[in-house]
């Protein structure tokens, strides 16, 4: 089918260029740590200036340029992006931050219907069950949980994000589109945007190419784009630039941005890019001054005729201190460097004695960095304790994702209006990885007097079609009588296990000295702990 065959090509082409996925590994150094020292590499070494950064990168994204932008932002946010994807890419503490808030939602979703009398309810149930089955099957294609958090990942890194749907009923992705050829054009309902798309785009490199197709054998020959960009694009051309910025059809796009400012959408974590430069600045400061410990040079002198007076007079003919110093090279490891000289030589130091407060900086400066985001270090760092505080921080920090999920969930529920049905409601459920296990207890109780059972069904992720499909499945086999509920105090009645009264504390329950204490099992002589 040739729609289903250019949707996928446009997704394989774009998502490894935009979308910013937990599969992104940082590459490595190739760097060598230490060559064979000939006289102009002696000249080097001792000439470095170890505090001076070695990457190109970091000076082409210093401090004081990163000032300059902040102060005109929007002139300047394509810039501000820039460094922004290069932190993801380079900074793994900037990396984690964004994917803490990205990939903890669990993205459990529920669909309602929408009464519009509730004097006269559908009295035809076939035609209800019919739309329920459609709008939860085209759900389940579009993987909300995938495509989620990479909204919010990109959101949190650009500032914004914006994505095209291609759905043919059968299938759908979402092609995110560069955020340096697209800009807000006026607000919709509730949390949803119009957006326009720069049409010169396509006059950028070969992306004409694909917006139109080509008749190579091992290029595609159809064009990957919808027609609303070839319309676009061809109107641009024909009408000049008063037609260069097109605007988007509604139903097929989806936007949500940080923040409040929908004309300068700038990253969400912009405050402290210059302390997360600072951290780059300290690894690759660290690593120097590790790289140049390990540097160990060995000086061969050259013995000389003392009594003869005569200026270069070497006991030992030069020819034979090349070979023996070639010779020596051979066996050396990478870390060890020779030369020779005929000069009195002093011992040569590369060592650093003040390696563990350097060390110290860099965890100090750590911290400030989580201290200034407001983020707990304990979540990043597993060496450290204290759930009470921790559970606390987690709190807080999730109302960041939940924003973002509630402005998700506005651009599905528009979609769902103009594009299945009108007559349900879409809306996930907030809850995060941390809170999962509280919320369905909650939502637990409510269901056991026959309230939402279907929100506590799809709480943990089960999608409404597969909740019912199972249901169907159990009954049609006739499985319902094997299985019988578990043994709680919900279907027997009884004491409870604690018959000595006590009541047992959950670990998030505990003083953080408690917890503490119980670690390091320092009650294991006491009464109490025997």
């Amino acid at each position: 089918m040739a729609t289903q065959k250019t949707n996928n090509s446009a997704k394989k082409s774009v998502q490894t260029e935009s979308s910013p996925t937990r599969k992104n590994e940082l590459t490595t150094s190739t760097q060598k740590y230490a060559q064979m020292i000939n006289f102009q590499e002696l000249q080097r070494i001792l000439q470095q200036n170890i505090s001076k950064g070695t990457s190109k990168t970091y000076t082409q994204y210093t401090k004081e340029k990163l000032q300059s932008y902040i102060k005109s932002p929007l002139a300047n946010i394509d810039n501000l992006r820039d460094i922004s994807a290069f932190l993801y890419r380079i900074s793994h503490n900037y990396k984690k931050i964004i994917e803490y808030y990205a990939y903890t939602p669990i993205f459990s979703y529920n669909v309602s219907y929408n009464t519009p009398d509730w004097a006269n309810p559908p009295q035809d149930a076939s035609e209800y069950i019919k739309g329920y089955q459609e709008l939860c099957t085209r759900l389940d294609k579009m993987d909300l949980k995938e495509i989620g958090s990479q909204m919010i990942a990109t959101c949190l890194r650009d500032g914004i994000y914006c994505g095209f749907c291609y759905d043919d009923g059968d299938s759908f992705f979402i092609h995110p589109l560069d955020p340096k050829y697209y800009k807000i054009g006026s607000r919709a309902e509730n949390d949803t945007w119009i957006v326009k798309f720069d049409a010169s785009y396509f006059d950028s490199g070969n992306n004409k190419d694909f917006l139109y197709g080509t008749d190579s054998e091992t290029d595609s020959e159809e064009g990957l784009w919808d027609d609303v960009f070839v319309e676009g694009y061809e109107t641009y051309k024909s009408k000049g630039n008063d037609y260069k910025w097109f605007e988007l059809p509604p139903e097929k796009t989806i936007c949500i941005i940080c923040g409040d400012d929908p004309v300068v959408p700038l990253p969400y974590f912009l405050p402290v890019f210059v302390s997360l430069l600072d951290l780059l600045d300290y690894e690759a400061l660290i690593r120097s001054k590790t790289e140049l410990e390990n540097y160990v040079l060995l000086l061969s002198k050259i013995p000389m005729n003392e009594n003869s007076g005569e200026v270069n007079d070497f006991a030992v003919d030069l020819e034979i201190v090349q070979a023996t110093q070639a010779a020596i090279d051979e066996v050396l490891p990478s870390l060890v460097g020779s030369a020779w000289t005929p000069c009195e030589v002093e011992k040569i130091e590369f060592g650093n004695k003040n390696q563990v407060d350097d060390t110290n900086v860099y965890s100090q400066a750590i911290k400030n960095l989580f201290s200034s985001l407001g983020i707990s270090e304990m979540i990043f760092n597993g060496q450290k304790s204290g759930s009470v505080g921790l559970k606390h921080s987690i709190t807080v920090d999730m109302t960041l994702p939940m924003e973002l999920l509630k402005r998700i969930e506005a651009n599905i529920q528009r979609y769902v209006k103009l594009n299945i049905t009108e007559d349900f409601e879409f809306y996930f459920h907030y809850v995060s990885v941390f809170d999962l296990d509280e919320k369905m207890s909650q939502r637990k109780d409510k269901a056991t007097l026959g309230i939402d059972t279907m929100d506590y069904a799809t709480l943990d992720g089960s999608s409404p079609s597969r909740v019912v499909n199972n249901a169907f499945m159990m009954k049609s086999l006739g499985l319902m009588n094997y299985f019988t509920p578990l043994s709680s105090s919900y279907t027997q009645s009884g004491t409870s296990d604690n018959e000595g009264g006590g009541q047992t504390k959950k670990d998030d329950q505990i003083a953080d000295s408690t917890e503490e204490t119980r670690d390091a099992e320092k009650n294991e002589t006491t009464k109490a702990g025997k």
